[in-house]
């Protein structure tokens, strides 16, 4: 399917246009008023039943605390397990253990001893003396070489990750498109981080809810854009559709469009310089994040220095078009 394909006039009474522009979400109406995309780019979607689970992928691609957590929690787990396996044998195997503690502190004991043979630290004031010990001391120490190779890898890849800190707006405007007949939809990113980003494209796709023979289903279309790429991002970039005569809003007030339940699904893809790949981010604006008759107030200015300053939390910055630019 080519990028032409796509930018067809969207299929009213049909499904073979359908078919082209829908993303992957089928046009069967779910819960009314829910969205496909969430804010943050993810899919609105719970799996449930034989989801496939990898142990590596949710590891690299979890949260920086949740990931921290999880390697907290096996760390002393793993070097509990061995503690207890070392009270269960006996702590009088171990030389530098006074018999004769209560099981606190003969865990306590065996908790800290497991966490210098995990580590490989070693500090001699307690070893291993029977052939049990040793053999429970041995298996301690090639699950922690094991275990710090695995966190090694793990965090080398989170490291390594591509990843686009592109942020979004958190709302989009309707708005007259400058001195013409026209409406507009837009809404703006910017690059939260100090690398070079090249080569930005965006696309646009509307879904919206149409009533068929009396039943409720789905429709999608990709918006065509006033500049649908950029080469070079160094300041903000105010995305436009222009609501003419082939796209989907035309034509209709703001009760009518609040009545269509439309999402603005919104894919960013980008030349990262640092890490010498592609990266992408994405996100939507359901009709409730649209402000008609608003505009975004300008991100950068000048200084007295003579150079331009850009206000990154001025995105989300939206006023009134009566107000002065």
């Amino acid at each position: 399917m080519k990028l032409s394909d796509l930018k067809n006039p969207f299929n009213r009474g049909g499904s073979e246009g359908d078919s082209d522009n829908d993303l992957g979400f089928g046009t069967s109406i779910t819960n009314a008023g829910q969205r496909l995309i969430n804010r943050d780019g993810s899919f609105n979607i719970v799996r449930r039943g034989m989801a496939a689970w990898r142990p590596y992928q949710s590891l690299v691609e979890m949260s920086w605390a949740h990931f921290l957590a999880v390697v907290a929690l096996f760390y002393i787990a793993t070097n509990a397990l061995f503690a207890a396996i070392f009270v269960f044998i006996g702590v009088d195997s171990l030389s530098g253990v006074q018999a004769g503690n209560s099981f606190a502190e003969d865990f306590v004991l065996a908790f800290f001893f497991s966490i210098q043979t995990f580590t490989t630290v070693g500090y001699g004031a307690i070893s291993p003396t029977s052939p049990a010990s040793n053999i429970v001391a041995s298996l301690d120490a090639l699950v922690g070489l094991m275990s710090f190779a695995l966190a090694t890898g793990l965090l080398f890849a989170r490291f390594s990750k591509p990843k686009a800190s592109i942020l979004f707006s958190n709302n989009g405007v309707i708005r007259p498109y400058r001195d013409t007949p026209y409406n507009s939809f837009q809404f703006q990113i910017v690059n939260r981080r100090n690398n070079r980003l090249i080569n930005l494209q965006a696309k646009v796709t509307i879904s919206w809810v149409e009533n068929l023979n009396g039943e409720k289903i789905r429709r999608f279309a990709l918006l065509e854009l006033e500049r649908d790429r950029v080469f070079l991002f160094p300041l903000n970039w105010v995305i436009v559709h222009i609501i003419n005569k082939d796209s989907p809003l035309w034509g209709r007030t703001e009760e009518e469009v609040r009545a269509m339940e439309p999402e603005f699904i919104a894919l960013i893809q980008a030349y990262d310089e640092t890490f010498a790949q592609d990266v992408h981010a994405n996100s939507s604006y359901t009709c409730d994040e649209v402000f008609w008759n608003r505009r975004f107030e300008r991100m950068y200015f000048p200084d007295e220095n003579g150079q331009t300053v850009l206000e990154l939390e001025r995105v989300h910055h939206i006023v009134a078009l009566e107000e002065e630019e």
